[in-house]
């Protein structure tokens, strides 16, 4: 009987394993043929478009915060084809010498914006370092250092690293995001001496420190007035960015994730966005993205069935039927799909894999 049991077990495991990987594989294979525009960057949307979402960005237009998500998934991976490719992208079309990083290009790689992001410019100078050392490979340490130098350099309004630094008018943002201090990252960054440890700390002490209202995080943090910001409208995206990046640092808040785990027990769903003060959804959709970032939140904490309950849902917005043109894909709605819904869930089953 009980090796009966271990075989069962066992199998199921594998099951698990081997049905994590080929989703994997069917969501990469969706994104290399409906979100991969002819020059190889990635796409936001599957259709082109002129109008612009809440994010400032629109149709087959490429983010630098895709492409270090899409990094990070490759060296997950260990895919260093995938990873090399990448690389080659980031140098062609989004890094200039001087270590900026452009945040957004048009479908042709070109772009008129000025400006750098730093939660994508800490990604892919962490993920690059992780790849050089991973790899042996010298050119990309040396590309994350050029990166994390001018982050440094210019993004620091304060003492602390702010949004973003508009190179043309030579300004810093007076906001940081909370949703784009990722601690982790910083201290590792740190540690690799590219970063200095009073700017690093300091940034990290804002999302350390960061008080909650109603259970839910600031959106942002004033750097020149020294307060917290918060939005009455609740976006769950930056709000499950904030409690992963306090998580990994050993910081939780029962609060946020009594939340989650009621709005899963009640609705057997997360939505968009809530009221501050309510609690209550303002809109009806769920998103991919969202429930990937929980369940990366809720592995770290260590509460893998609230991770197993929220994937079953995110799934649900798979498309698994092999005859479709979007097999492979999430959230295909009106024939069009944004990338992050098809990104982070690939990141998220490389996490569940390692359950």
């Amino acid at each position: 009987m009980l090796f009966i049991v271990v075989v069962l077990v066992g199998a199921g495991f594998y099951w698990f394993f081997v049905e994590n990987k080929e989703t994997d594989e069917m969501t990469e294979a969706f994104i290399q043929r409906w979100l991969t525009n002819d020059n190889g960057i990635l796409a936001t949307y599957i259709l082109d478009g002129d109008v612009e979402d809440e994010d400032e960005v629109k149709g087959r237009e490429a983010l630098s915060e895709t492409l270090g998500l899409w990094m990070t998934y490759a060296l997950e991976k260990q895919d260093k084809a995938l990873f090399e490719k990448s690389y080659q992208l980031l140098r062609r079309y989004f890094l200039e010498e001087s270590g900026f990083v452009f945040w957004k290009l048009n479908e042709s790689g070109e772009t008129d914006v000025s400006a750098n992001a730093l939660i994508d410019d800490i990604r892919i100078a962490g993920v690059l370092y992780k790849a050089g050392e991973s790899w042996n490979k010298r050119e990309y340490i040396e590309t994350a250092s050029r990166i994390t130098a001018y982050a440094a350099l210019n993004n620091e309004n304060q003492g602390i690293l702010t949004d973003f630094y508009e190179r043309e008018d030579h300004y810093a943002s007076e906001f940081i995001t909370l949703s784009y201090i990722d601690g982790q990252t910083l201290q590792y960054l740190r540690s690799k001496g590219t970063l200095a440890p009073q700017v690093s700390e300091s940034t990290i002490e804002v999302l350390k420190q960061a008080p909650m209202k109603q259970g839910f995080y600031p959106k942002t943090y004033n750097v020149e007035e020294n307060h917290y910001v918060y939005d009455e409208s609740i976006n769950m995206v930056d709000q499950a960015l904030v409690a992963l990046h306090q998580s990994e640092i050993g910081i939780g808040s029962k609060d946020f994730l009594q939340f989650i785990r009621s709005e899963m027990e009640q609705r057997g769903l997360v939505h968009g966005i809530y009221d501050r003060k309510t609690k209550q959804p303002l809109v009806e959709y769920e998103s991919p993205a969202i429930y990937a970032l929980l369940i990366m939140y809720c592995l770290e904490i260590g509460d893998v069935s609230l991770a197993e309950d929220i994937r079953t849902q995110m799934k649900q917005f798979l498309v698994t039927r092999r005859h479709s043109k979007y097999y492979g894909g999430y959230s295909i709605h009106e024939q069009d799909t944004h990338i992050f819904d098809n990104v982070l869930p690939m990141l998220a089953e490389q996490q569940m894999e390692k359950q």
